[in-house]
């Protein structure tokens, strides 16, 4: 599939949104709405369920360790962590199988908007008609992120191990100010090592259910389409993320209450950027008028 390198535009990308969006904003506000309700229900219970799972295991551990050396103690402390990550996969693949059936649905109501200029409210529930490729999607995503936070987590673990190992207590017990402030300062470097790459994932990842949604493609030809069309315009969408996050977090300073007002507008933009990667085609409803007839050569009636 074609598409254009360079052409994400983040303010202009935001503006073009809400020009789709303005005169049914209402509406996708309501579709946003009750996604995010479904969405944050099912995500506090699978999110409970992992809770007492984990909450049990380090309780166990906490006991048959509580006489152990400090590289023990370290263990236990860390095998709950891994644990709860490994059962968060499989509830984050449940997640976002879900949203990315809802975010499907909100995207095939855009491309409906952008090309007739009418929305259906009925869009956001057909999304779960893809749930196969959403499920896919979620499965790749998870899986990345796993990976990830589990070599940043065990990156860490050897930090703490090394503190321990050069000194981190004095002999009375005391913190050993000059190692805890490299340590810190090292663990400062990877949370914003994590950020990055996350952002940089986020961005290759941002045109997968648009390409779902609007050009009925597959989970792994989404995935593949999105990171080539991402990583060309990689620049432009971290600025657009960033800028989005500001508007999510200005809104969220209003008792939270803000962030469900700008949801919409964020949804759109992204919409947005994706049409100026990958152009107006596809399910978008926009069909070219047939040429006026000629007569002598003369064009019209």
């Amino acid at each position: 599939m074609e598409f254009q390198s360079g052409a994400v535009r983040p303010v202009g990308s935001i503006e073009d949104g809400w020009a789709i969006i303005k005169d049914d904003y209402w509406t996708f506000f309501g579709m946003t709405l009750i996604a995010i309700v479904i969405l944050l229900v099912v995500a506090v219970i699978l999110g409970a369920i992992n809770n007492i799972i984990t909450l049990g295991i380090s309780t166990v551990l906490g006991v048959t360790t509580g006489n152990s050396g400090d590289v023990a103690k370290m263990s236990a402390a860390i095998l709950p962590q891994l644990i709860s990550m490994v059962i968060s996969v499989f509830t984050n693949i449940i997640v976002g199988a879900i949203s990315g059936a809802f975010f499907c649905g909100i995207y095939a109501a855009l491309s409906r908007k952008a090309s007739s200029g009418v929305a259906d409210f009925g869009d956001l529930f057909g999304g779960f008609k893809k749930i196969t490729a959403c499920l896919i999607v979620a499965a790749v995503v998870s899986l990345i992120q796993f990976v990830i936070s589990v070599v940043m987590l065990l990156g860490g673990a050897a930090l703490g191990v090394s503190a321990l190992g050069v000194g981190m207590l004095t002999k009375d017990g005391q913190l050993n100010p000059s190692v805890f402030g490299g340590l810190f300062l090292v663990i400062l470097v990877f949370a914003g090592i994590y950020i990055v790459i996350n952002l940089i994932l986020s961005a290759l990842t941002a045109f997968v259910y648009p390409l779902i949604g609007d050009r009925n493609l597959s989970g792994g030809q989404a995935l593949l389409t999105s990171f080539k069309g991402g990583f060309a315009n990689l620049g432009g969408l971290i600025l657009l993320m960033l800028l989005l996050g500001l508007m999510v977090f200005g809104g969220a300073l209003l008792c939270l209450i803000g962030a469900l007002f700008v949801a919409p507008i964020v949804t759109a933009a992204m919409f947005a950027a994706y049409q100026s990667v990958f152009g107006r085609t596809g399910n978008n409803y926009n069909y070219a008028p047939p040429p006026p007839p000629t007569f002598n050569n003369q064009p019209g009636y």
